[in-house]
């Protein structure tokens, strides 16, 4: 399997945000944006025999959705 790269570009402030959100989920800041868009992150766990992925996604998913949550009501605030 190949893999390509997409650039986007981002300004200062954004980026530093986004790296802020990344090191909260304790996540690189790649893999919390290929989660973001709904990819599968990339980086690698701990379990090398691939016993614990499955648990690992449920658990990233559910993080996530907890993230959504709370970022909607973040927003909701400000409007």
């Amino acid at each position: 399997m190949t893999s390509t790269t997409i650039s986007f570009s981002v300004d200062a402030a954004e980026r530093q945000e986004l790296a802020a959100r990344a090191a909260r989920e304790k996540i690189s800041l790649s893999d919390y944006i290929r989660v973001r868009l709904g990819l599968r992150a990339d980086g690698s766990l701990d379990d090398d025999d691939g016993g614990g992925l499955a648990a690992a996604d449920d658990a990233a998913r559910a993080q996530l959705a907890d993230h959504e949550r709370r970022l909607a009501a973040l927003e909701a605030t400000r409007s």
